[in-house]
């Protein structure tokens, strides 16, 4: 692994991604020319290690899009759902501009693209821009940690400001009146730049990119400052607290702009070094944000952790029209509670292929990120899954409703585990949110042969239990979360399910319940407690079993996620 340089203060270190070493040179030369500490990495997964081994060690990546072992898109997708990177910015590299290639890059996260080969010129611009807005980012959050947290006492107040660097001042403040304020306060930083810049300093699209591309920028917001069709202009926020959220009222004085072009990354503008911030913001750090009139004025929506309204969440895929998506909180809980199989399909399917299948499902609020079904395939088949998605609450639980509504659609290769898993995860891939993904186990029981036939997705260990010995065989849960990668491929795996077995799948947050001492249960813990809890033969079914495991060191363990588990029993004359 590459040594990562020392920077003197105020230095600034690039990780440079390709796999071509002319490349990486090419790089590496231009960079170090104009003052940059570079490190480079031959692929995604050497990338990725150092990232996740020094996540503060960096302030750009140029990242190439086509590497083996792991490509940029992936690696992408890994940065953003991690909080440490989240917010670190990456330039991609990619040959292909079709539009196509573009979108799939908008919804992973990307916010700069360059085209090859490179222009040298531009690639440093646009670096030279990446670097500043990881500086000012960084700035604020060292000024959020050490400012007043007075103004969490504010139920509604008007504050006003004039130049940009005033803004970022009062979005730190400001960040201190919901939780979660580090989003807070890069979102509102991103929406009173915006205020200043484009709302009353008149500057349009076409002229930054002009000034960017000739380093004036700076110089030109001070100029306008001064002049007198500009001096007396300022912007204003007016917050309003509400019972289960917060407004950020934001005005300018500006003639307005056509907002709705900039609340998603149009492709046509995905190469540009800049106007990405209206995107940023509206996708990572604001629940709501809605755009008034001509666009000079804005209220940007915190929905508080005791809300009992619910927030919305993005579509299901990148869209280019400012549309929101809302779902109520009792619809949501209505709707998941159809999502399970009903009592009249297990009975069905109990008297038609001698399975008896029960599953059980705790989410950790109103409504989960869990799901578990049966598909029946024929007399002598049946497919049985469990999904977990990431997150909680209705972002999660909408989730499930798209998975859902895929399984139901997509029949083809149901009898075929690991054709049907790679299938279900190239459409989920396409569809969940920047962020999000599902770790999943589906299979087929086949009583013909005797065979659980299965492929998973990071999922808990599949465990088949001989009643008569006593002796557990787990399967193996290792694979690629869905959503993480349209390309990824699920090898199929099988456990043998005699008669006289009972199969057992579970969410991690069995295994991650915790007992009084504070230690988890763990997948070996439930391995070696599940014959223990059918030593009796009463806990043959997913409700008396999950309740035997909390409850087996005498205390209940705490459960702080969706906890969901099935256990499908095979009658030993099955």
């Amino acid at each position: 692994m590459n040594q990562i340089p020392a920077v003197l203060d105020g230095g600034t270190r690039i990780l440079i991604v390709d796999d071509e070493r002319m490349n990486r040179t090419l790089l590496e030369v231009a960079l170090s020319r104009s003052g940059y500490a570079t490190v480079t990495a031959e692929d995604g997964l050497t990338a990725w290690e150092l990232l996740d081994a020094t996540p503060d060690a960096f302030d750009v990546i140029l990242l190439d899009r086509r590497m083996p072992r792991m490509n940029g898109m992936e690696l992408l997708t890994r940065i953003r759902a991690d909080d440490r990177l989240k917010y670190l910015p990456v330039v991609m590299q990619t040959a292909s501009t079709s539009t196509e290639d573009v979108v799939e890059g908008i919804k992973a996260g990307v916010f700069y693209y360059l085209a090859k080969p490179l222009n040298l010129q531009l690639m440093l611009s646009v670096v030279a821009q990446a670097v500043d807005e990881r500086q000012l980012l960084r700035r604020l959050q060292d000024d959020l940690a050490k400012h007043s947290i007075a103004l969490t006492l504010l139920d509604t107040g008007v504050f006003h400001f004039r130049t940009p660097e005033e803004g970022n001042m009062l979005a730190v403040a400001l960040a201190h009146i919901c939780p979660g304020s580090r989003n807070l306060m890069v979102g509102l930083s991103e929406i009173f730049t915006n205020a200043v810049e484009h709302g009353n300093l008149s500057i349009k699209f076409q002229e930054k990119s002009r000034l960017l591309e000739e380093q004036r920028w700076s110089d030109e917001i001070a100029r306008r400052l001064t002049l007198p069709e500009y001096a007396g202009r300022r912007a204003s926020v007016t917050v309003e607290r509400q019972a289960d959220r917060v407004n950020f009222i934001v005005c300018d004085q500006g003639e307005g702009f056509e907002w709705r072009d900039y609340m998603d990354i149009q492709p046509a503008r995905a190469f540009s070094a800049h106007g990405r911030g209206i995107a940023m913001a509206r996708r990572m750090c604001f629940d709501r944000m809605e755009y008034r009139g001509r666009g000079n004025e804005v209220v940007c929506t915190v929905y508080t952790p005791t809300a009992t309204a619910t927030p919305p969440t993005e579509p299901p895929a990148p869209t280019f029209d400012g549309g929101e998506f809302t779902c109520d909180m009792a619809l949501a809980r209505t709707m998941q509670a159809g999502l399970l199989p009903s009592d009249r399909t297990l009975a069905e399917l109990e008297h038609g292929t001698r399975l008896r299948i029960s599953g059980v499902f705790h989410p950790s609020t109103d409504v989960g990120g869990d799901i578990w079904g049966v598909i029946p395939l024929d007399r002598h088949r049946v497919a049985i899954y469990l999904a977990d998605f990431s997150g909680h609450g209705v972002t999660a639980a909408l989730n499930t409703f798209r998975l859902d509504t895929l399984i139901r659609h997509m029949r083809a290769d149901q009898d075929k585990p690991a054709d049907y898993m790679t299938r279900l995860n190239r459409e989920m891939s396409r569809l969940l949110p920047v962020g999000h993904f599902c770790a999943m186990l589906y299979g087929v029981v086949d009583t013909r042969i005797s065979q659980f036939t299965y492929a998973a997705a990071a999922a808990s260990r599949p465990l088949v239990m001989n009643l008569s010995s006593r002796e557990v065989s787990q399967g193996d849960g290792k694979g690629l979360p869905l959503g993480i990668s349209p390309s990824a491929v699920y090898e199929p795996r099988s456990l043998s399910f005699p008669p006289g077995s009972l199969l057992f799948l579970y969410s991690d947050a069995l295994a991650e319940a915790r007992r009084a001492d504070d230690k988890a249960i763990g997948c070996p813990g439930v391995a070696r407690l599940l014959p223990r809890m059918v030593e009796d033969g009463s806990a043959t079914d997913a409700v008396s079993l999950v309740e035997a495991i909390l409850h087996s060191s005498g205390d209940t363990a705490r459960v702080n996620d969706d906890l969901t588990a099935v256990c499908c029993l095979r009658a030993a004359d099955g």
